[in-house]
């Protein structure tokens, strides 16, 4: 069974919009070019008009569902896009008529409209594949759409690895761990990427860099030796690709070239040799669409509600603690990559400076840090913080992209410094201004263990009912003032 790649189920969203935006200007230009050019429409009306437009849609939809849509489109070259384009409108045309001779459409008999439509999306379609594909390569890392992939092999692998994972734009190579190499080569470059570590630091450094996944192909023929490192990668939350040499002996001698294709597409290829993929389940994209729909819509209701608030607030708050009215953190979030998150600030300005000398006073049994009456936060800011009205400069990182409304809770830079390597499997989703943990008792959980096990529970058990479910819990634990203390 094909597995459906990050890149796939992307490249296929963004090509359903691009043919279907590219159908759409070729309506246009088909009735200028019928009715204003060669006048050869006769005067149909609205209903007409809607009826015909609702076929042809049925019929993309039913011709875009024909094509495999999983290969690259990166790498397809002009002359693939110009025949594939001359395929897909042909069946569309084909399609479309089959629709129209079914409805007995008022406009069947208007076959110039029925033809101009595919023949000029013949031509746009190829253009519109070509702008997509420079959309891709350009801003995918804007867009913050990408995998953060680390590599970790050997030298002489190093190349042929590199240039297969180039191939696909989804993914950004972050670092590659050379193991038989000597510590000086750490800070070089290999085909344009920069070394990392070796076998002496690998694990230190995937335990602290931003990564989505990692690829591991090291010569070995069972990887007996590097179940344990595999064991703690999983145990991050990450993606890991990681090659058996074994496969690829047992394909040579045993597979003729048929079923040696259905082998690779069962367990994956890369840079000509079998890989096995395990890692947390990745949500699906109509969810992950879904999600963010709902953080989009949630936070613009929350950003119009906040600013009324926020400036009624603001007033007795500079009063008090002349400084910055808004506190802005580096934070911690999906994976290692780091965002700075906006509160309204709750405490003195030398709060930070403050809480070297307030750590013995901590309550929290771990990496997090809570005290029942900290002196460093102001008696404005311990309303607002009950109220939770500090959180509310976060619905603008929700509409940033950088937070959802419902996740895990982000670790402070220090934090996440001492972390252990099980504790990164909390920041595999984005980070939230909700969260289960915050519903379920957050002020009397004093264990950071307990915390992440809660973290883990959400993002494995995740559903967007459940993210309903959160958000109406944190609106009665907010009215009912269990808030942070």
């Amino acid at each position: 069974m094909h597995v459906i790649t990050k890149r796939e189920k992307l490249q296929y969203a963004y090509v359903f919009l691009t043919d279907l935006l590219a159908l759409s200007v070729s309506v246009i230009l088909a009735w200028l070019i019928t009715d204003g050019i060669f006048n050869v429409l006769v005067a149909y009306t609205t209903q007409d008009w809607l009826q015909t437009l609702c076929l042809l849609g049925l019929a993309f939809f039913a011709t875009f569902f024909c094509f495999d849509q999983t290969e690259n489109i990166v790498s397809r070259r002009p002359g693939a896009e110009i025949r594939l384009s001359v395929k897909f409108n042909i069946l569309l045309c084909a399609i479309y008529s089959a629709f129209m001779l079914l409805t007995k459409a008022t406009m069947l008999d208007s076959r110039y409209f029925a033809v101009a439509v595919p023949a000029v999306n013949m031509v746009l379609m190829p253009l519109a594949h070509g702008a997509l594909k420079r959309l891709l390569l350009h801003f995918q890392r804007s867009w913050g759409m990408e995998s953060l992939v680390g590599i970790v092999t050997t030298t002489d692998r190093a190349d042929k690895l590199i240039t297969e994972i180039r191939k696909d734009w989804s993914r950004r190579i972050i670092g590659v761990t050379l193991l038989e190499a000597t510590p000086d080569v750490v800070g070089t470059q290999i085909d344009g990427i920069d070394v990392k570590a070796t076998f002496a630091d690998f694990m230190d450094w995937i335990r602290r860099e931003a990564l989505d996944e990692v690829y591991v192909d090291v010569p070995m023929d069972s990887g007996e030796s590097f179940i344990p490192y595999l064991e703690e990668m999983e145990s991050m939350g990450l993606t890991v690709h990681f090659r058996l040499p074994l496969l690829d002996h047992i394909e040579e001698i045993c597979c003729d070239e048929t079923s040696a294709a259905r082998l690779s597409r069962s367990l994956g290829r890369c840079a000509g040799g079998n890989i096995v993929t395990m890692g947390t389940v990745e949500l699906k994209l109509r969810d992950q669409i879904a999600k963010r729909c709902m953080d989009i819509l949630g936070g613009l209701v929350g950003c119009i509600l906040s600013l009324p608030i926020i400036a009624i607030v603001a007033i007795p708050l500079k009063l008090e603690s002349p400084g910055p009215l808004f506190f802005k953190q580096k934070r911690v979030g999906r994976n290692g990559r780091y965002f700075y998150i906006h509160k309204l600030r709750s405490m003195y300005i030398d709060a930070e400076e403050r809480k070297k000398e307030l750590m013995a006073q901590n309550e929290m049994n771990g990496l997090m840090f809570k005290m029942e009456d900290d002196p460093r936060v102001t008696k404005v800011g311990k309303f607002i913080r009950k109220t939770s009205i500090d959180e509310l400069p976060q619905f603008f990182d929700v509409l940033r992209g950088d937070m959802s409304l419902v996740g895990t809770r982000p670790p402070t830079v220090d934090e996440y410094k001492q972390y252990e390597s099980h504790h990164k499997r909390r920041l595999s989703m984005k980070p939230g201004i909700t969260g289960l943990w915050q519903v379920s008792g957050r002020s009397n959980i004093e264990d950071f263990e307990e915390v992440v096990k809660l973290d883990v529970q959400y993002i494995d058990n995740w559903s967007l009912w459940w993210d309903i479910k959160i958000l109406f819990k944190t609106v009665y634990v907010v009215f009912a003032g269990r808030g942070a203390k």
